[in-house]
Formats: structure tokens, sequence, C-alpha cells
């Protein structure tokens, strides 16, 4: 067998391999799950196989994720030796180490119980929601540095060179977009939405980088328009594809999955954060003042202690602030834990309150030697309300934790909300951009790969 031979058998291979990916993480994950978010009554979230969630753990899924980062690596380490090999000089050899262990770091996390393991339990000693951000952060500044250097020093000025740094640079960017994700996402309203996003942009930028450390591999066979990643028809096709389903997902979106969030008290770490104990019959009131549109859902934290470890049962009432007058009620069991956790409580949106200022009240209905913990903080997060506990006013800087959202049918009273949303400030302004640059490169992936794929003049 021939070296060129040789070299079109592993080109088909690592063609077949991405649009084997591409096929599966599109079609078998992101497909039935956008499907499901926008029409549950078509497609059950249940229905779905747990082997094909990207937020569990140690499924199918991360098995594939796993999978394409540990060939990413392997590409990266045949480049490293190739280029100390051929005296491309320190930082060509140091940037392509850098992704290899990167990779390889990555894909050890994806199926490592152990990581697992530690990342909760220091998760809950230390940093809450916001601790592998932050502790890995620093790491991250420096890989991204690190490769700057790589991509501007260390790869050819050549056409092929020119590919391979177009297709790095792509996947460290939704590389880096998982990050805002992780930072900025638990204050968006649809966390499964998050996190199908977040596991794609990380799926993808490895199947970009991987693709990029191919070409690199090859370069010495590749054309002046390798991949069909050059050229203007090449590109268009894509691109306008990629657009109108971009204008289509976001009017679905907005239409059907998106709960514009009326009031936001929810703590950005767990500084300041505390819970407030409700044994049975004892209640409290956090005031909401007028909100901007009619709500129709709440989000808590709520947890049970009991010494039989079972569900106990909390009432929840919305009503008039003032005269009382209950516009919504009912019963919620809360699951037994250690510490509160988010809770949902949907109910008919109150168009008959709208301009009227609202208040949440909740009663412990626990029975003897239990009691509700309800998430609490200092930090002043919602000063439009009060919070009062058996009925007596606590500090004007403490709120429960909570966000309500308004109905996610589209309405004249969604539409206000969405406009309260987009004018309230830097935190919504940042997640509006990393929104629509999410929602862009998790379309517009699968269409340039399997452009790329599928390209005939990037044949060896």
């Amino acid at each position: 067998m021939t070296g060129s031979t040789v070299r079109q058998l592993a080109a088909w291979t690592g063609r077949l391999l991405l649009l084997g990916a591409v096929a599966f993480w599109w079609g078998a994950v992101v497909t039935p799950q956008l499907i499901s978010l926008a029409l549950p009554t078509i497609l059950p979230w249940g229905s779905i196989s747990l082997q094909l969630q990207p937020d569990v753990e140690g499924n199918l899924v991360n098995a594939v994720s796993a999978a394409s980062l540990l060939i990413v690596a392997l590409l990266a380490v045949a480049n490293a030796l190739r280029s100390r090999r051929r005296g491309a000089g320190l930082i060509a050899v140091g940037g392509w180490s850098a992704t290899a262990i990167t990779s390889a770091y990555l894909a050890w996390a994806e199926i490592s119980e152990f990581h697992i393991w530690s990342a909760g339990v220091f998760n809950d000693a230390m940093l809450g929601d916001l601790m592998w951000p932050v502790v890995l952060s620093p790491l991250a500044v420096t890989f991204l540095l690190a490769m700057g250097v790589f991509l501007s020093r260390g790869l050819p000025r050549t056409s092929s060179g020119r590919h391979v740094r177009i297709l790095l640079i792509s996947g460290l960017v939704a590389w880096g977009m998982v990050i805002l994700i992780e930072l900025f996402g638990r204050y968006l309203p649809n966390p499964p939405l998050i996190r199908l996003f977040e596991e794609t942009l990380e799926f993808g930028g490895t199947l970009l980088i991987g693709l990029g450390a191919g070409v690199a591999l090859g370069s010495h066979a590749v054309s002046r328009s390798s991949f069909g990643l050059s050229g203007k028809r090449r590109l268009l096709l894509p691109l306008v594809g990629s657009m109108a389903s971009i204008a289509l997902l976001g009017g679905v979106t907005a239409a059907l999955l998106f709960r514009a969030p009326l009031a936001d008290a929810r703590a950005s770490s767990s500084i300041g954060s505390f819970h407030i104990v409700l044994y049975d019959k004892h209640s409290l009131v956090q005031e909401l003042g007028v909100l901007p549109a009619p709500p129709s859902r709440f989000d808590l934290r709520l947890t049970s202690r009991t010494r039989e470890s079972r569900p106990r049962i909390l009432i929840w009432r919305i009503v008039e602030a003032g005269s009382g007058h209950v516009f919504r009620e009912g019963r919620k069991e809360v699951p037994a834990g250690d510490r509160p956790s988010w809770e949902r409580i949907d109910f008919a949106p109150l168009v008959e309150a709208e301009g009227r200022p609202l208040a949440l009240q909740l009663i412990a209905d626990v029975g003897p030697r239990a009691h509700l913990q309800v998430g609490a903080t200092k930090t002043n997060r919602y000063e439009e309300g009060r919070l009062w506990v058996d009925g007596e006013l606590t500090w004007p800087d403490q709120n429960i934790e909570f966000a309500a959202y308004g109905r996610p049918e589209l309405s004249d009273g969604k539409l206000r909300a969405m406009w309260h949303v987009l004018s309230s400030g830097w935190r919504w302004t940042v997640l509006r951009v990393d929104t629509a640059i999410a929602v862009t490169l998790v379309i517009l992936l699968p269409a340039l790969l399997s452009t790329a794929a599928l390209s005939r003049r990037g044949l060896p």
C-alpha cells in the first residue's frame, strides 16, 4: 500500500467519523431535545433516553464526547511530534502539546467518576455553583494566551496554515462560550436548553479543533480550497441556511420556550446566602411589588427536613399586598434534602392582577418533628419588596431567593416582559449577546462541518 493510498484512506476515515459525529449529535441529541422543549405533548421529555441526555453523567453522550476529545489529543500529539521532527520551533511544538494536554484532561473529565465526585464535594463545601469556572479560569486564561501565541506565530503563513488557524480559532471561540454559559447561564429561565447549548458548543468546538489538527497533519496534501473552507460559493449555502435556521429557531424559542423573568432575586454565589426555617403552620411573606407583566411561575429554593427523609407540604399563595386578597393558591410537595434546591411552582397567568402590588406567601404544613428550609439572601437582590417572617419585618437587605416568570405563550404581556428583560442592565445585555452567539454557533457548526466533510476538493 503506497503512502498516497494510506493518506486517502485516512482522509476518508476522518470524513466519515466527522459526518457520523455531526449526524449523531445534531440528529440524536440536539433535535429531539429541542422538539421536546418546544412541543412536549408530541415528544415528552421523559421519553428521551437517558443515554442521549447531555446533562446525565456517565452515559453514551459523555462517551462520544470523551472519544472525540481523545482523538483531538492524539492528533495534536502527532502534530507536535511532526513539528519537532521538522524543526518548526518551540512555539509550534508547545502549542500542539498544550492542545493535546487540554483535550486529554477534558476527555478524562467527561468520564471520570472521581472527577464528578470531587467536583460535587468541593462545590458543596467551597464555592457554590461557580466553583469550576472560578477555579479553572486562571488555567483557561493561561491556555488561551498560550494558544494566542501559537496561532499568531506557530503556524505557517501558507493557505493550509490559514485554514488551520481559522478552524482552531473557531473551536476556541466555541469553548470560550462554554465558560461564559457556565458563569451566566444560571440566570436564564430554561436550564435544559442552556445545558444543551453548553454541551453542544463544547462538542462542536472539539470537532473544529480536531478538524484543524487533521488538516495540519495532512497539510502537504491539502489543496487551495481544502475542506470547503475557502471560496465564497462554498460558504454561501451553509451561511444562508444557518441564518434562516437561526431566525426560525429564535422565533420558536421566543414563542414557545422563553419565559421572561419578571423578578430575579437569585444569589450569584453562596456568599450572603442563608435559609429560613419554617416549622409547622409558620409562614413568610415576600413582597413583589408591581410586576411588569402577569406572572405564571415561581422558582424557589426549598427543602424539607424530617427524621423519615420524606417530602413535606408547602402551602403557597399569591396575594395582593396590603389587602391580602388571594389570587392563586396551592400545595407543593417539597422533597427532603440536606440543603435547599430549586423547585418550580406553575399556575395560571395572573391576568386579573396586572398593575396591582403582589406578595408571595409560604406556609409550612409539615406536622411535628419536621420543618421546611427556604433559601434566602442578605445581598439585597430584590429592592422592590420587603420580607416578613411570622408577621415580623426582616432586615431591609433580606429576601428569599426566587425568580418570577411570565406566561410561555406569545402575548402582549410577554412582549412587555421581554422588553423589561432587554432593558434591565448590563447582565442581561451580556446574556443577550452570549445567547445570540451560542444559537448562531449551534446552528452554524453542523453546516460548516458537514460542508468540510463532503467537499470533494478537500481529498488528497
